[in-house]
């Protein structure tokens, strides 16, 4: 038996991982093999807006007339009463038919081993990825399987999906934190978990209204362990709120988490830093990104650079746009994903003084 290319399925695979965040919907990709040397992925799935018919804007075509027997071709055909595909394609999307319960969905796949062949293999993904919670191959249930077989070298099958497009919601634990700062060399964090309930690899984002406050990773897929931490106390004694926001780029699901922050090894109220300072980056060391943390004091309305080097002192990159003329503090991302492993530099040059920081970028 040939086994497909496991290092081009695993690079399709996490294609239409990433794909799959860019629409409102859910999919999952059939490979069909006749084993010998000749393989194509079939695409089954729901997507908001699309009919029982070839929808063009959701990449749905229809292939030209099936080859000659001695050629292999797997394509998606029509089901009965459910969908009018044609002569078939590589793609077959229907609508959801609900969100507030599973449902299932049955589609056709159709095959021809071709010459030199003499069965046909099916594998996918297993476990089920994001919003798929079942699937059956001519009534038989695939709970646990990654592959089908077939001696049949020219036939069909029916393929039933079941899927679960309740709305997504992202739950944490705890829903809100405190911290209580009486230390000046106390630098608190906590960690929340975040669940994102009802898609398990959904996309989100996090972010902070507060300077004194970092949320790290700003964002990611699936369920997660967030760690919030309080980055600077140079300010007056008193008690702060801040808002950690979680969001979806593709559905409307939202969560604000609550931060209070009481805090009594401040500074006084009256002080304000004549000098621009540059007081660090967290995390450190850190994989992707990091917030850099600095005031610009008395000179927040003087020109400032803010800038990044690596170990041969070549700019990697010019932060110097997320600036803001304030003299308080405030922190500016660094994005290093595409930045190779090692030690780099942070610059702030600004009213004639320069100051740097070491940052340790790990992969």
């Amino acid at each position: 038996m040939k086994t497909i290319t496991i290092s081009m399925l695993l690079l399709l695979c996490a294609a239409a991982a990433l794909n799959a965040q860019e629409y409102r919907g859910a999919e999952i990709g059939l490979w069909v093999s006749n084993q010998n040397d000749r393989e194509t992925m079939l695409i089954l799935g729901v997507r908001e807006g699309a009919t029982s018919g070839l929808d063009q804007a959701l990449d749905e075509y229809e292939l030209p007339p099936t080859p000659p027997n001695e050629i292999f071709d797997a394509r998606v055909i029509s089901t009965p009463g459910a969908s009018q595909l044609g002569l078939g394609g590589l793609r077959d999307y229907r609508a959801p038919e609900s969100t507030t319960e599973a449902f299932t969905i049955t589609y056709t796949i159709a095959w021809q081993a071709g010459e030199g062949s003499d069965a046909i293999l099916i594998t996918w993904v297993a476990p089920y990825e994001g919003r798929i919670t079942a699937m059956s191959i001519d009534g038989v249930d695939q709970a646990g399987e990654s592959e089908w077989e077939s001696q049949i070298t020219q036939g069909q099958a029916i393929v039933r999906v079941t899927f679960n497009y309740m709305p997504l919601e992202f739950v944490a634990t705890p829903p809100q934190l405190t911290f209580d700062i009486e230390n000046r060399y106390d630098s608190p964090s906590a960690d929340i978990q975040l669940v994102t309930k009802n898609d398990p690899v959904a996309a989100w984002t996090a972010t902070c209204d507060a300077s004194w406050l970092d949320v790290s990773p700003g964002s990611g897929s699936g369920d997660a362990t967030l760690t919030v931490a309080v980055v600077n106390t140079d300010m007056p004694n008193d008690d702060y709120e801040a808002v950690i926001r979680l969001r979806s780029p593709v559905y409307p699901a939202q969560l604000d988490i609550p931060v209070m922050l009481s805090l009594a090894v401040g500074v006084d109220p009256t002080a304000t830093p004549a000098s621009p300072r540059l007081l660090g980056n967290y995390p450190n060391p850190f994989s992707e990104e990091t917030a850099i943390h600095l005031q610009l004091g008395a000179a927040a309305n003087s020109d400032a650079t803010l800038r990044i080097y690596d170990a041969l002192g070549r700019l990697v990159a010019d932060l110097t746009g997320q600036l803001k003329a304030v003299s308080d503090a405030q922190h500016v991302r660094f994005h290093a994903a595409g930045l190779p492993p090692g030690l780099y530099s942070c610059r702030l040059d600004c009213a004639d003084r320069t100051q740097t920081r070491s940052l340790v970028l790990l992969k």
